[in-house]
């Protein structure tokens, strides 16, 4: 018969609970299951979603600022969902077309579009936009159960643009960040955050040198190779990167177009493919 000493026996336990601990993760994974470290202070809040945009106001500056809130329809309170802020560009609005990602993410992440000062997110204030952003993340993270992991930025143009200086400026808080016809913008950057880019060659409003910029950008913070896979359709993805991909995708004869039906179901399931 085996006998077991004390130093057997502690190893013995700590694989077992290794072991158990990896089968849990793992599951947890599969079954898009979030940690509890990752959950924001609103799980457990008795709330409902309808499925469509809710205006709501929130002073910023002594300045009342409109977002457009949109929680499942199914809304689970004990359930963490992906958060995706949209920034729309100049002369939209938080409910401007072309950025509906929810119509690929479905009832599985909380949406929010925000109303630009003066119909943009470039030639503001850049801490009051600053602010806006951190206020209404505070706000929802404390009304609606929200994977703090998973925090995603998706803008096109000025938005784009918007999108690149939160990545750079909130790198320690957002996950990834997706950029249509956009430059870098920030300049104390922090984190390494995951990036899609898409720039078409014939962009007259946005040069896509300005897109190359944040892609290199993007490529430096987080340590990526010059090696690259092609993913086809003139997308990218770069080798290397320590922690946080990077993908650039680049097209000709689409001028400065936000492509929608091509962008938002590849932003989506880059997003969803983030752990």
């Amino acid at each position: 018969m085996m006998k077991f000493t004390a130093s057997y026996l502690h190893t013995f336990i700590l694989i077992v609970c290794c072991s158990c601990l990896a089968s849990s993760v793992a599951l947890a994974n599969e079954l898009g299951i979030t940690p509890p470290r990752e959950r924001s202070t609103g799980c457990g809040i008795a709330r409902t979603g309808t499925g469509n945009f809710t205006p709501v106001k929130i002073p910023i500056l002594d300045q009342d600022r409109i977002y457009h809130l949109r929680v499942p329809s199914t809304y689970d309170p004990k359930r963490a969902y992906p958060l995706i802020f949209r920034w729309h560009g100049t002369g939209g609005n938080g409910l401007s077309g072309g950025l509906d990602i929810e119509l690929s993410s479905g009832n599985d992440a909380i949406i929010v579009g925000a109303d630009g000062l003066n119909k943009s997110w470039y030639g503001n204030s850049t801490a009051s936009d600053l602010l806006l952003f951190d206020r209404m993340l505070d706000t929802i993270e404390k009304q609606y159960c929200i994977d703090r992991g998973r925090i995603f930025s998706y803008g096109f143009s000025a938005g784009g643009y918007f999108s690149n200086l939160l990545a750079c400026e909130r790198g320690d808080v957002l996950r990834a960040s997706a950029a249509i016809a956009s430059g870098p913008r920030g300049t104390h950057c922090k984190g390494q955050v995951a990036h899609w880019l898409l720039h078409d060659a014939d962009d007259r409003a946005v040069p896509i040198a300005k897109g190359k910029a944040a892609r290199d950008r993007a490529i430096s913070m987080n340590n990526c190779s010059a090696a690259s896979i092609n993913e086809g359709d003139g997308c990218t993805l770069y080798q290397g990167c320590t922690e946080a991909p990077v993908i650039w995708c680049e097209s000709k004869g689409f001028g400065h177009n936000i492509r929608n039906e091509f962008a938002t179901p590849r932003v989506w399931n880059f997003f969803l493919n983030l752990r």
